[in-house]
């Protein structure tokens, strides 16, 4: 019965794989990509009536190279053949499909393959082979998109531990299939699976509430079959916990049940349950149900239940004259399994030998061919780069020559852009912006002194004149550069216009140079002859902050804004933006202000 779950699980794996896919949420990547690789491989369904046209199709997809399907194909000729219980011939195909999935680089149905090879080698008895080829079809599965493939590992691995005894393995190898599971026919059958490995491990109670839990399931109630096995090991367990409790109603019960679902091997269960039941309580009715297990087994054709019935008849039916006959027929049914086994066993490793054999044989086969290609390849290629060697040498030098002059030209010309800029941002900044300066102070106070003015014009007279010995100009920053730059800002105030400053601390200047410092100058100079000119502010915030290792400094007014306000003038913003440049500064303009005009400014500490 516990093989029965590895049957379902890989039944509805191959169902999964061979229907149409979808993909519904276009917002998870990982459905998106397992339904693309999905798509991409077809899984055939053969019977007996379509069977021969699987070679045709083999022959088709060898000649267009088409690994993917060939792969396919032979998955689906190794499914075949395991529904009627050839497992060699199963194996035999389920590894070419794996070789060919390999070839594609299609991990997934790699590791579906390899896992189809590890169920066919549990149902043969090489366990120690299955775990092996499980193990190995793990490398290549990933969750959540092969959950349905990995599940199916798990639970082949689960009844290879199940069969050697090994029944803590086991436990741990159903809970991890039950963690991969979603459908409820398989996750019903791996509880119940749970719950008998638990009865072998003798924890009772933990069975007892897994098997009443699934008998109070709707689910159960719905299939009969499922409803009768879990009554039957409710009822034997709850025995097994206390030898005193009354199970017979209960498992006669399912066996009617079962009889009632013609469930061939539920019955074998459900008899030897009552034949172990009997066995203290009533020999005839043990004897009766152990001869009943024998002969269902026998027709349902499975040898290890055939195995345990005749060793339950050798220990009951020991004063029978057929003692010796039971005797005889378990030695022989069991030297005939095991023979099969230790057959099946190196036939499996002969499969996996030949046809890396013929893999070994066809890479030396195209290595010499490789090597004779590459030889008469290499004289063309001698001949060849000889006269293309001359060609090139020929072209390269001339590019070379052209490339070298066209870099000095435009070396020259960059020179000339250069100083021509350098000398146009002077005349800008320090004496267009100056004269303005004066302007906006003559405005403001129309009583101030001549002396005054005078003094101002002579600082234009001399930077003017610096301008044409090349000298550099700074400005005055011996005293506090945050006084410097409130009463340059203040000075654009008049009555009309109220300029707000914020956060211009001393300390928040003492981390910039001073070539920084005048870069900033000339900026905010710039900006506020700007709004003088073109704004009609009435209101001008000018917000100062270091964040980040970065002085940030925020302008907003309520003027009448850019004219597009969804492009930005370069015109007016070309001497910022050159300023900025020297410093690597940036600044950002807010175009989503309705009203009035916004700028961030962000120069490096």
């Amino acid at each position: 019965m516990i093989k029965i779950l590895s049957h379902i699980l890989f039944s509805l794996l191959l169902i999964f794989l061979s229907a149409p896919q979808s993909c519904k949420d276009d917002n998870t990547d990982s459905l998106k990509e397992t339904a693309k690789e999905k798509d991409s491989v077809e899984i055939p369904k053969y019977d007996d009536f379509t069977f021969k046209t699987a070679f045709k199709n083999i022959s088709k997809a060898k000649k267009e190279n088409d690994f993917n399907k060939l792969g396919g194909i032979y998955l689906a000729l190794g499914s075949y053949y395991l529904k009627k219980s050839r497992y060699d011939s199963a194996f035999f195909y389920y590894n070419h499909s794996k070789e060919f999935f390999s070839l594609k680089g299609n991990r997934s149905y790699t590791g579906i393959s390899l896992s189809a090879m590890a169920l066919t080698q549990s149902f043969e008895g090489d366990f120690p082979g299955s775990d092996e080829t499980a193990t190995e079809a793990l490398k290549y599965l990933q969750s959540p998109k092969d959950n349905r493939a990995i599940s199916n590992v798990y639970s082949t691995l689960a009844t290879s531990k199940f069969d050697q005894k090994d029944y803590s393995q086991a436990l741990k190898y159903y809970k991890l299939t039950l963690q991969f599971l979603t459908d409820t026919l398989s996750r019903f059958y791996t509880k119940n699976n749970l719950a008998i490995t638990n009865t072998k491990l003798r924890n009772f109670p933990v069975a007892i509430n897994i098997l009443s839990s699934l008998s109070n399931d709707p689910f159960s109630h719905e299939h009969p079959s499922l409803l009768a096995m879990v009554n039957d090991n409710l009822a034997y367990t709850r025995w097994l916990n206390n030898p005193r409790y009354n199970a017979e109603n209960e498992l006669y019960r399912a066996l009617r049940l079962r009889e009632k679902e013609n469930d061939l091997l539920g019955q074998i269960a459900n008899h030897y349950h009552l034949s172990e039941y009997f066995e203290e309580k009533n020999y005839g009715k043990a004897v009766f149900h152990a001869k009943r297990t024998y002969e269902l087994a026998t027709i349902a054709g499975s040898p290890n239940d055939q195995l345990d019935a005749l060793r339950k008849l050798i220990l009951l039916d020991v004063h029978s004259s057929s003692e010796n006959t039971y005797f005889a027929s378990y030695v022989k049914l069991n030297d005939s399994l095991q023979l099969a086994r230790d057959r099946s066993k190196n036939q499996f490793a002969l499969i996996r030998y030949e046809v890396g054999k013929n893999k070994e044989e066809n890479a030396l086969l195209k290595a010499e061919n490789a090597q004779k290609n590459y030889q008469l390849l290499r004289h063309r290629i001698l001949v060849f780069s000889i006269t293309v060697l001359i060609i090139l040498a020929s072209f390269f030098s001339m590019l070379w020559y052209r490339a070298r002059t066209r870099k000095f030209k435009r070396e020259k010309e960059k020179e000339v852009q250069r100083i021509e800029l350098k000398y146009s941002k002077k005349i800008h900044d320090e004496v267009a912006n100056g004269i303005y300066f004066l302007m906006v102070l003559l405005e403001n106070n129309p009583d101030a002194k001549p002396t005054k003015i005078i003094d101002k014009l002579e600082e234009l007279y001399n930077k003017s004149r610096d301008i044409s010995h090349d000298a550099e100009f700074k400005i005055d920053i011996k005293e506090d550069f945050s006084v410097i730059l409130r009463n340059m800002i203040q000075l654009y105030g008049v009555k009309n216009t109220k300029i707000i400053i914020i956060g211009n601390e001393p300390q928040l200047w003492e981390p910039i140079s001073v070539e920084k410092k005048e870069e900033i100058y000339h900026i905010l100079k710039e900006l506020m002859t700007n709004m003088k000119k073109h704004s009609e502010a009435t209101i001008v915030v000018l917000k100062f902050k270091l964040e980040n290792t970065a002085i940030t400094i925020h302008y907003s007014d309520n003027g009448i804004g850019l004219a597009d306000p969804d492009q930005t003038p370069d015109k007016e913003f070309k001497n910022i933006r050159s300023c900025l440049n020297l410093i690597k500064g940036k600044f950002y303009i807010d175009h989503e202000q309705k009203k009035g005009f916004s700028m961030k400014i962000i120069i490096p500490a």
